[in-house]
């Protein structure tokens, strides 16, 4: 055996372990951060959750009053997630099947590189859209006075996330090894059936890996929503109106932040709100990944 043939014999282990370190290293820094984060929040909210009747758990939100209810931003940030899970989920789903069960490699890389696209431009860019162009196309619609509603925001943000949701959920479907589209359809189930009763089963945990890390990041955007969505403070009437203004957590974020004084109570109630933001995405981006993974594992 050479001398270099050694050396590399020798290097190599060495290679692997401080990769092997370089990596554990960073997950447990990226542990570390995100429980820094959460400890943070949770110490800065104590003033809100440690004073008197605020009306933390109302609907009235009124500093120079000592009210800061959060349920109207609360259930306008699930409501506004709600509505582009309906409108992004489907379209995404169909889009994915057609790209994945068509199986043309020259599509599937132009669909990819047209959705990589749309993901990388800034929320921004999509709320001055929403403002000068989906705002009014809402308003004619319905014959309202303004386009800043829930339903807008709705529409915009399902648009923002239907790459991230495309992408994932035809990867999923394009895990499925092709041998089982073959067997099934040596058996002589119709297209069809090979997709709702093989193809399906197998890609609906990484489908739903996909569904939910589209919603992480459906419920972190804040630019785009807090330009269209009008931003008041109360919960819509009735209920589940879409075309009424409303408030998210984001968007309520987004302008008061800079209006509340360090340390005072109006600030820790935003922060507070901040906090059940970041446990809400956390939860989804861990249940996703476990959906990946086991996706992954049973493939």
């Amino acid at each position: 055996m050479s001398t270099a043939s050694l050396l590399r014999g020798k290097i190599a282990p060495r290679r692997r372990d401080v990769t092997k370190a370089y990596c554990q290293a960073s997950a447990v820094l990226s542990i570390v951060i995100v429980s820094v984060i959460l400890l943070t929040l949770l110490i800065q909210s104590l003033p809100v959750l440690l004073s008197g009747d605020n009306g933390l758990l109302g609907t009235r939100w009124n500093p120079d009053e000592g009210k800061f209810g959060i349920i109207a931003p609360l259930f306008g940030s699930v409501f506004v997630m709600l509505i582009a899970t309906i409108i992004a989920f489907p379209i995404g789903l169909l889009t994915a099947i057609y790209i994945s069960e068509t199986r043309s490699s020259k599509l599937r890389r132009f669909i990819k590189s047209v959705l990589e696209l749309l993901a990388g431009i800034p929320s921004i860019v999509y709320g001055f859209i929403g403002v000068a162009y989906l705002n009014i196309w809402v308003a004619d619609l319905f014959d309202l006075q303004s386009g800043r509603i829930i339903l807008t925001a709705g529409i915009l943000l399902g648009i923002m996330i239907l790459p991230t949701f495309l992408t994932l959920t035809e990867d999923a479907l394009s895990a499925v090894p092709q041998r089982y589209r073959e067997n099934a359809k040596s058996l002589g189930l119709y297209r069809h059936e090979v997709f709702t009763d093989i193809i399906f089963p197998q890609a609906k945990v990484g489908i739903a890996g996909a569904g939910l890390l589209a919603l992480g990041r459906a419920l972190g955007e804040t630019m785009a929503v807090m330009l269209v969505i009008g931003s008041l403070d109360r919960l819509p009437s009735p209920l589940f109106n879409p075309l009424s203004s409303g408030q998210t957590i984001t968007s309520k974020l987004g302008r008061e932040v800079g209006e509340s004084a360090f340390g005072s109570v109006h600030f820790s109630a935003l922060v507070f709100m901040s906090f059940i933001l970041v446990s809400i995405t956390i939860a989804l981006t861990i249940l996703s990944h476990y959906f990946l993974t086991r996706k992954q594992a049973d493939v």
